[in-house]
């Protein structure tokens, strides 16, 4: 059976909290994950790979970093680490759900890091902060 997830890419802004879901509006681009999406498994992955990320305008000297020109470009190149066979990795238009156990969004904004939120099938927060406090919590933890 599989643990289905989305991967939301929304821009942090002020006075926003992460602890809630943010309006459908406010979605650039979500991701549906078909199986493995358990914090421990799906979550870990994500943080481990967005942890070092730079999210920038227009790049330059940052050729020798993990860096993203724009949440585009940092949600693309996720789709790109994540999408390693047919049937595990969908693009999907914001707001579409069915039947989701977990719900995944990850705030970036230039010149600031990445946070993650993570709302389970009744959306709870069940987690906040940035990627290596979510490995942290949730690297050894069973599924």
């Amino acid at each position: 059976m599989a643990t289905r997830a989305l991967i939301n890419f929304v821009e942090r802004e002020d006075g926003v909290t992460f602890s809630e879901h943010p309006g459908v509006d406010k979605i650039h681009i979500q991701i549906y994950n078909h199986y493995d999406g358990y914090p421990s498994g799906l979550g870990v992955t994500l943080a481990s790979y967005l942890q070092d990320f730079k999210v920038v305008n227009g790049l330059g000297a940052y050729d020798q970093e993990k860096v993203a020109n724009g949440m585009g470009c940092l949600a693309a190149q996720t789709v790109k680490y994540l999408k390693d066979e047919p049937g595990q990795i969908y693009l999907r238009k914001p707001g579409e759900r069915d039947w989701e156990d977990y719900e995944y969004f990850i705030w970036c904004k230039e010149g600031h890091g990445v946070w993650i939120s993570i709302f389970d099938y009744n959306d709870n927060c069940i987690f906040v902060g940035k990627p290596d406090k979510l490995i942290t919590k949730f690297e050894y933890e069973d599924r």
